[in-house]
């Protein structure tokens, strides 16, 4: 037999509970209750999965982004178990709503205010009361199916073992005979029909509800026996029809004892807060099927594009009077105490267009410091009926909403009425009024910055420096007049088109990779760049460009300025070539005084040459044939030949400067960059990772940004690998070594699932993917990269623990390389 458990077996989970809050349940609960603090909501469902025994009670806190989400999770698992969800007071009662019409949840998920954690220790024994006494009814339920299997020829009548069996059953069971007297039922029955059991025990059931509901009863009795088998369940009303009147779910199954008796056993739930909220939600549905009408109207006139603002808003006013059935309809403006109205739709002498007033003289006074509608149907039986309004206007109904700009007070959308309103202000009503407020701020606050774009645009029209604007893709959507003088290109001409028709050549794509990346991460480039009018002829121009950024600090266009600094260049060019002619004239003036040192120096070969020159002919005129001899001699002339060559060589040099060797890139800082850039997806994925980057590694000559792209993809295809693993498997290591003799090699590991074998072969063609969002072309572009800078790329470890992938790159050698500039 099972033994339920006790209490200081029970468990609580706290989940998103602060510290000084669970301290606080822990002295009021523990050591009859076991309170468990978990660190994340992942760990929750692994007690789950896992197979544990689950958490008698679960509280979870306002840490949590989506409690609701936990709470279906959870009851995915065990739909038994309590859950206590922490809310602030302002929203228990929106998080109740939201639990009501929650799909996947049971009976046993309530918000909690914060303003009632003294009560808290309580509700939370009372959870695990309930949950203790369900696992124990569920328990001796089991045990008595087993006992009737075991014992069939000693069972008496049916109803006596169900009494017994279900007498402490949290839900009413009660069986029923074919002609639908009551057989047996349970305590439970008895307090939800309201009964006793002497008065219950052989009563017609139909009895206990109210006429129109006996039939259906009779009905669902007599389907029940028809079909002997379950039926799916039906509400019935228990009372008359009126606001006090209860409901009950009512599922039938027929019986057979094995007397040959038949009968149904019914099922009983008080659903009568259910049904009101079923309700509750049709009287809503239906006061939003009349209020799509006004919504359809509202639209027609927002998006009106033949209308001005002033005939959108007394449209929309007009809109607002027959909606709220009130003739009175008001767009103000408050500027400090004074409330002016700029549009109305009004007889009232004094709620015309044009009237100002003192602004607490109206109810809009309180209006302005609500986030909320402020609505009252009937003044004279509220706290209103003091204001200065109702004293001297008589008005009884009123509504009204602020309109803000800018996000600061504009003034007030609002609606009155001189007699009472019979109906209520709903939810939707309140609704309709915050959208339309929020559409006449917006439409306000857009006339306000077209004004402001139209000097803006006059400025930029008439500036004398060329103005371009283009978008992310950096493709022009504006020019100004400045601009067309300039380069002799039209708007109409380069609109929609990339800046590329302006390059002369002049510079090389570093130089505009330096830019891109200069702006792209929020810089601003100032420089002179050469570029080229549309009849072929190069200007030099002064340029600025600076990224434009919205209110999040997202770059969304990039706006140039210039001015054209042609003559200035030509005539610093001229500066340039004067020094150059003069340092030319001093460096003749210097080789002149080097004469007699330079004879000199020339004087010393040119007489070994002579001297070796002139053994060797003696050699051969003697006809002694001294082969060595005449070798070595000529070896000589040669050696004191090139020691010349060497001082002209020097003398050349002096007189002409040489080109300068290219740049290298050292791959630590490209890796670096790449660290940098995960930085934080690896903090909100708790990934660790390491860096092993050797000392002395050979320079490469690459694209930094293409070799950044493919590390990063294969940086991210890692931490993918990892999502949803342990902690301790949530490890990516990054390793750069010296490969061969000149060249790197770089590897990636993750401590992921690897790859399935059957699919690791084809990981690098293009289209193919083991992400359920991928699009299979990350690794093959990656391939490609790598492959263009004369290296390789492969996966080269795979299995269960992870994977690795390497690439390498052959080192820079020295060159030197020939930089000419055209001249403008």
């Amino acid at each position: 037999m099972t033994v339920s458990p006790t209490p200081a077996d029970s468990v609580i989970h706290l989940v998103g509970i602060e510290d000084a809050l669970a301290a606080t349940l822990r002295g009021h609960l523990e050591p009859a209750l076991k309170l468990v603090s978990l660190p994340s909501q992942e760990r929750l469902y692994q007690a789950f999965q896992e197979g544990r025994r689950p958490a008698d009670t679960v509280v979870l806190g306002l840490a949590l982004e989506e409690p609701v989400r936990v709470a279906q999770r959870i009851h995915a698992y065990d739909k038994h178990v309590p859950i206590l969800i922490l809310s602030a007071p302002a929203r228990c009662a929106q998080l109740k709503r939201t639990l009501m019409f929650s799909p996947f949840l049971g009976n046993e998920v309530a918000p909690w205010s914060v303003a009632e954690l003294e009560e808290l220790p309580a509700a939370i024994r009372d959870a695990v009361d309930r949950r203790r006494q369900r696992s124990r009814y569920l328990n001796t339920i089991a045990n008595a199916q087993i006992r009737l299997e075991k014992l069939p020829l000693l069972q008496p009548e049916a109803s006596h073992y169900l009494d017994q069996l279900l007498d402490h059953a949290p839900i009413g069971v009660l069986t029923v005979d074919p002609a639908g007297a009551i057989l047996t039922l349970n305590r439970q029955a008895l307090a939800t029909l309201g009964v006793s059991e002497r008065g219950a025990l052989g009563r017609p059931l139909a009895e206990l509800f109210p006429g129109p509901e006996r039939a259906r009863l009779g009905d669902l009795l007599e389907r029940s026996l028809e079909a002997m088998e379950r039926l799916a369940p039906e509400i019935l009303a228990l009372g008359p029809p009126g606001t006090g009147s209860r409901y009950l779910e009512v599922t039938p199954a027929p019986l057979a004892y094995r007397t040959g008796q038949r009968g149904v056993m019914l099922i009983l739930q008080d659903v009568t807060d259910r049904v009101a909220s079923e309700r509750e939600r049709e009287r809503a549905e239906e006061e939003l099927r009349l209020h799509a009408t006004v919504l359809r109207a509202f639209h027609e006139i927002s998006s009106a594009p033949t209308l001005s603002l002033e005939e959108k808003l007394h449209r929309l006013l007009m809109l607002g009077c027959e909606q709220f059935g009130l003739p009175i309809g008001i767009l103000s403006h408050i500027n400090g105490q004074c409330f002016e109205v700029l549009d109305a739709v009004s007889d009232h002498p004094e709620y015309s267009a044009g009237v100002s007033k003192d602004l607490e003289e109206t109810y809009c006074a309180s209006t302005v410091f609500s986030g909320e509608p402020v609505a009252f149907e009937h003044a004279a039986s509220t706290e209103w009926r003091t204001h200065p309004t109702y004293v001297r206007h008589g008005l009884e109904a009123y509504i009204g909403m602020r309109v803000q700009v800018d996000g600061g007070l504009y003034g007030t959308l609002c609606f009155a009425s001189q007699t009472p309103r019979a109906k209520p202000f709903g939810s939707a009503d309140r609704e309709i009024l915050k959208l339309m407020s929020q559409w006449v701020g917006g439409e306000l606050q857009r006339e306000r910055a077209e004004a402001h774009m139209r000097k803006l645009s006059g400025a930029l029209e008439q500036t004398a420096d060329s103005v371009i604007i283009t978008d992310l893709d950096r493709r022009i959507e504006y020019v100004n007049p400045a601009f067309e003088r300039l380069t002799g290109y039209t708007q109409e001409e380069v609109l929609g088109h990339k800046t590329y028709f302006l390059r002369s050549g002049v510079h090389d794509e570093k130089f505009y990779a330096e830019l891109w990346r200069t702006i792209s991460a929020g810089g601003v480039f100032r420089g002179v760049l050469v570029n080229r009018k549309k009849g072929g002829e190069l200007f030099h121009e002064q340029k600025t460009i600076t990224p434009l950024k919205d209110a999040q600090g997202c770059i969304t266009h990039y706006i140039s300025t210039g001015h054209d600094i042609t003559d200035l260049v030509k005539a610093e060019e001229r500066g340039r070539q004067h020094q150059a002619e003069l340092a030319h004239v001093a460096r003749l003036s210097t080789l002149g005084e080097m004469t007699s040192g330079l004879a000199h120096e020339l004087n010393q070969p040119l007489c070994a040459i002579t001297t070796y020159a002139q053994t060797c002919l003696r050699i051969l005129q003697s006809g002694e044939g001294q082969t060595e001899r005449i070798r070595y001699g000529l070896e000589q002339v040669v050696r004191q030949a090139e020691l010349g060559s060497e001082i002209f060589r020097r003398l050349r040099n002096f007189a002409r400067k040489g080109n300068a060797p290219r740049q290298r890139v050292k791959l630590s800082d490209v890796i670096h960059e790449v660290a940098g850039f995960i930085q934080s997806e690896v903090r909100q994925n708790q990934i660790c990772v390491s860096l092993e980057i050797a000392r002395n590694l050979p320079r490469v000559r690459v694209d930094p940004i293409q070799i950044e792209q493919v590390m990063l993809n294969l940086v991210r295809n890692g931490m993918d690998a990892m999502a949803g693993l342990p902690e301790e498997r949530r490890r990516l290591a990054i390793k750069a070594s010296r490969h061969a003799r000149r060249a790197v090699r770089v590897c990636i590991g993750d401590g992921g699932r690897g790859c399935p074998a059957e699919t690791a072969d084809r990981l690098f063609e293009p289209f193919y993917t083991t992400k359920p969002n991928g699009l299979g072309i990350g690794l093959g572009i990656s391939q490609s990269l790598i492959e263009a800078h004369g290296g390789r790329l492969w996966l080269e470890a795979n299995s269960e623990q992870g994977a690795t992938f390497c690439f390498t790159l052959p080192g820079e050698e020295q060159a030197h390389v020939d930089e000419s500039r055209p001249s403008a």
